[in-house]
């Protein structure tokens, strides 16, 4: 029995301790277990609002070309005859350039010179009758201008002026009088003689007015007859005048006949011919481009050789017609050899096309690069839209959901969201209207 409860307490022990183990073992190993990483919060970006300028830039590219240039063409169509520069050759004003096949033409040209030579020698013979016809008119027109003034030397006004002053001295003489003779009247006192007397004064006063008012009036018609005379010799100073102009239009006539003024048009039309199937060069310069070698066919108007100055040079460039006339003559923006920021200067707009059906649709821009071959690209910037001194973020702080616009803004209280009105949008800046002041700071989406 003893023994029974003495091996009942060692199983009781071991068991205890057993137990004990176990639960420490677990312990230990709830202890030393690792735990599982989580992933730190990611920080989003802030932006400031800053005031500033906001642009809005076309970017385009053009070559670098001379600035005066001239696409050249034929009037007409044909075949090539001879081609007489090559590319890069310099030419003079008027130069021949190219021709077409014009051997008929040519030959034409030399019969119908012919032609007019001998037509010119009939006409000068038939021409000598006419000439003295021409130094009689001529005579007949000097001695009736000799005519005229002699008629307008011999006109009396110098009588007509004296017949003034009698007729106004006589009026003078009648005042004086008949206020003698008032006066002689108006005294009772006076001797009878010379009241008789004042009136046989007033009398002879009245007749010296009469006479003087007659001269006059003779003077005057005497000096009307001579207007006519003037006039008369007038017209046939006129009469000479065109009786010469005939004389000479006859001579001139008998100089040109028909048959002359005939071969004269026929050799207009002919040069007309010649000069449309040629191409002149329109001014000193060298030779662009050329499209063209003898034998080869050619359509009127379309461009063959293109002639330009080697200096100054300028960008052309080829943009859609949207973009060019966003533009204006003057604006100033930034030139560059393309992938050359170092070679950037100011240029400026020369030229753009002011509708879609210009016949030059390119846009010219004027710059100052130094030692750029011609036929360069040039990357060109120009400002299209500036808006100054406003408030602006950058576009990622921008958010919109639905119909709103808005912003995430940093406050005491937190972040919160603002609607805010947008201006100007480029890819870098966009313009903020309203909703923000400047130095906030606003949390990126």
């Amino acid at each position: 029995m003893r023994r029974f409860l003495l091996l009942f307490l060692v199983m009781c022990l071991s068991a205890a301790c057993a137990t004990e183990s176990s639960t420490t073992a677990s312990v230990a190993q709830q202890a030393t277990s690792t735990p599982i990483p989580t992933a730190p919060a990611v920080a989003r970006p802030t932006y400031t609002v800053q005031r500033g300028n906001v642009e809005e830039e076309l970017v385009f590219t053009g070559r670098w070309l001379p600035r005066d240039q001239v696409a050249l063409s034929f009037e007409v169509s044909g075949v090539t005859r001879q081609v007489n520069v090559r590319r890069g050759d310099a030419v003079t004003a008027g130069q021949l350039l190219a021709d077409l096949q014009i051997d008929d033409l040519e030959n034409q040209l030399e019969s119908a010179q012919l032609e007019l030579q001998t037509a010119l020698a009939n006409a000068d013979t038939s021409a000598q009758g006419s000439v003295q016809s021409v130094e009689d008119a001529e005579i007949s027109y000097a001695n009736s201008n000799l005519s005229l003034q002699s008629t307008i030397a011999g006109v009396p006004w110098t009588s007509v002026a004296t017949a003034q002053t009698n007729l106004e001295s006589a009026e003078i003489a009648l005042d004086d009088a008949e206020r003698a003779y008032r006066d002689a009247v108006s005294h009772p006192e006076q001797a009878a003689a010379n009241v008789d007397n004042a009136y046989k004064q007033l009398q002879n006063a009245q007749i010296s007015l009469q006479n003087a008012q007659y001269n006059y009036f003779q003077a005057a018609q005497n000096y009307q007859n001579y207007q006519f005379q003037i006039d008369q010799a007038e017209n046939e100073l006129i009469r000479s005048e065109l009786a010469l102009e005939r004389a000479r239009e006859d001579q001139a006539q008998g100089s040109q006949d028909p048959s002359v003024l005939s071969i004269q048009l026929q050799i207009q039309q002919i040069q007309d011919q010649i000069i449309q199937s040629s191409l002149f060069a329109p001014i000193d310069g060298e030779v662009l481009e050329i499209t063209i070698q003898p034998g080869d066919s050619v359509q009127a108007y379309s461009a063959v050789i293109t002639i330009g100055r080697s200096e100054p040079k300028e960008a052309v460039a080829s943009i859609p017609i949207g973009d060019a006339q966003r533009l204006s003559i003057g604006l100033v923006g930034i030139c560059q050899v393309l992938n050359m920021p170092e070679t950037a200067v100011q240029c400026a707009v020369r030229q753009i096309p002011l509708s879609a059906s210009d016949a030059d649709q390119t846009t010219r821009v004027a710059a100052s690069l130094d030692n750029v071959p011609a036929g360069q690209l040039i990357e060109i910037t120009m400002p299209v839209d500036v808006r100054e001194d406003v408030l602006w973020l950058p576009p990622a702080a921008i958010r919109t959901f639905q119909n709103r616009t808005f912003v995430v803004i940093q406050t005491v209280d937190g972040p919160r969201s603002v609607d805010v009105m947008l201006g100007l949008e480029t890819d870098e800046r966009v313009e903020i209207i309203s909703g923000v002041n400047e130095g906030d700071i606003v949390e990126g989406p």
